[in-house]
């Protein structure tokens, strides 16, 4: 029988991803992620760049 670390065993909290994902960026509509990109304001990720800098700038920013 194998024996489990503490460390990994969840502890009642259930895990929620709270950022974006590759995936779910590239079915947003280029509209909608213009908006979310204004709303995460950086030099790196502005919402006057083309879609594909848009979703590549967001993946992995927290949603808000």
């Amino acid at each position: 029988m194998s024996k489990v670390f503490p460390s990994i065993i969840p502890d009642g909290d259930e895990f929620v991803d709270d950022s974006y994902s590759r995936q779910e960026l590239e079915r947003k509509e280029y509209p909608e992620l213009k908006s979310l990109a204004a709303d995460h304001p950086t030099d790196e990720v502005h919402g006057k760049m083309s879609k594909e800098d848009i979703v590549d700038g967001l993946v992995g920013k927290t949603r808000l």
